[in-house]
């Protein structure tokens, strides 16, 4: 017996609140005995059972509000997790707020309260591991998602999809007719995508026969590829391929400063006195001065002065980037080959971050005049300058993944530009996070030099 899409989601969304509530509401009970020794509340003193009544219908709206309950997701349980960690720790900002507006601070068990939070934020990542695992029992079928009809193209997918072949499933999108309809909706299911990869010339066909499905219909179109990123919208009545408009929303761009400005002031102030022993041994081992600038292409094209610790002789100094440093390079001082080493020469980038010229994670920013072998960085892939669409960051994933040094060949250049649109077209604050903990791992690296 086939159960419609329709009751598979009011299972979930039951089974999901239901556990939710479950794993709150024990959460603050067993926090309520933990610290106050009984089930029962202080004199005085809130139960934890009443911090669950003020705190589980927030938790509710917020979190189907902010998309932690639904099917998609059975697909990506670390989202769903995610989602439902936020909804709790804003349910938890906004009861507090409510206690202080109240003013009912007092009477509140500061440690019941933080213990049933920890304890409930476990629960509700439990509730969607167990349902993400016990699916089929529980909802008595998951759906695939996303269907992928291949008619005369082949393209590869994922491991959680249905591939239906036209053919085999005798889905022929000329024929406009209901038994077609109905064999395209028996054929995709219950799935929430149908993506079809088809001929130019069957097209058309396939956008008809899409049509009739309440999912949501999609074609593979190889050759929008050229333009990749790329979405569609209009323009005075006619269709437009958005081919640019930068990676980042408006939020995400205030969210990663703000980022930026927390992580830089703080590395700052915990890493001076790094800073200013690299600085006297500078400024005490080689005349000169102790920060070096070098013009370098940031966000939108646009130069900006990079710091650095200057680590070559004054005389010797390459500001153009004509000449890539090497390793056992002859220009380089006694000290500066320390701090290079160890890449504290790259620490007052932090000033660069504070006044708004780089990120902490992003592309390494690079000079004009640099190479690839012999050929400049954007004569190497014209692909290059994508990853100019955000800041500079003082590490990247390239970095992390080992893409650093010189580069005397063109796959060098390529490599690192991988990483880099992978970083722009994926971006997320806590991947700049991850990236932030790996790069502690490599700050001495084999081709630091």
């Amino acid at each position: 017996m086939t159960i419609s899409k329709e009751i598979v989601r009011l299972r979930l969304y039951l089974l999901c609140l239901l556990g939710d509530m479950a794993a709150l509401f024990l959460s603050f009970l067993i926090a309520n005995f933990l610290v106050l020794g009984a089930w029962a509340g202080e004199p005085g003193k809130p139960h934890g059972l009443v911090m669950f009544a003020m705190v589980a219908p927030l938790y509710a709206l917020l979190a189907i509000q902010g998309g932690a309950y639904g099917i998609h997701m059975l697909e990506n349980v670390r989202r769903g997790v995610f989602r439902a960690l936020l909804a709790l720790a804003q349910a938890a900002l906004l009861m507090l707020l409510i206690v202080y507006l109240g003013k009912i601070a007092e009477q509140l068990s500061r440690l019941t309260f933080l213990t049933g939070l920890l304890l409930s934020a476990c629960g509700v990542a439990v509730v969607r591991l167990a349902i993400a695992r016990l699916g089929d029992r529980l909802l008595g079928q998951v759906p695939h998602l996303t269907a992928v009809i291949m008619d005369g193209v082949a393209i590869d997918t994922g491991p959680h999809m249905l591939v239906i072949p036209a053919d085999a499933a005798n889905l022929h999108p000329e024929n406009h007719d209901a038994d077609m309809a109905a064999r395209l909706a028996a054929a995709v299911g219950m799935a929430e995508r149908v993506i079809v990869a088809c001929p130019l010339e069957r097209m058309d066909d396939w956008s008809a026969a899409l049509k009739s499905l309440s999912a949501r219909g999609e074609i593979v179109v190889p050759e929008m590829l050229r333009f990749a990123p790329a979405r569609v919208d209009e323009f005075d009545g006619q269709p437009t391929i958005i081919v640019a408009g930068g990676p980042f929303q408006f939020r995400d761009r205030i969210i990663k400063r703000l980022f930026d400005l927390a992580v830089a002031s703080a590395a700052t102030v915990a890493l001076s006195p790094v800073l200013l022993a690299a600085a006297l041994a500078v400024k005490l081992t080689s005349p000169g001065p102790v920060l070096f600038r070098q013009p370098r292409i940031g966000r939108d094209a646009r130069p900006f002065n990079i710091y650095k610790f200057r680590s070559m002789r004054i005389e010797a100094s390459d500001r153009d980037a004509g000449r890539l440093t090497a390793r056992d390079d002859d220009r380089l001082t006694r000290v500066g080959r320390v701090l290079r080493r160890t890449s504290i020469d790259e620490l007052p980038q932090l000033f660069n971050v504070l006044r708004g010229d780089m990120s902490i994670v992003g592309p390494r920013p690079h000079a004009a005049a640099a190479k690839a072998g012999d050929s400049l960085y954007w004569e190497v892939d014209a692909r290059y300058w994508e990853r100019h669409c955000i800041k500079p960051g003082m590490t990247g994933l390239a970095q992390v993944r080992g893409h650093r040094g010189s580069t005397d060949h063109h796959q060098d250049l390529i490599d690192r530009l991988q990483s880099d649109l992978e970083y722009v077209t994926e971006w997320s604050i806590l991947r700049d996070i991850r990236i932030i903990v790996m790069t502690l791992g490599v700050v001495v690296h084999h081709k630091a030099y």
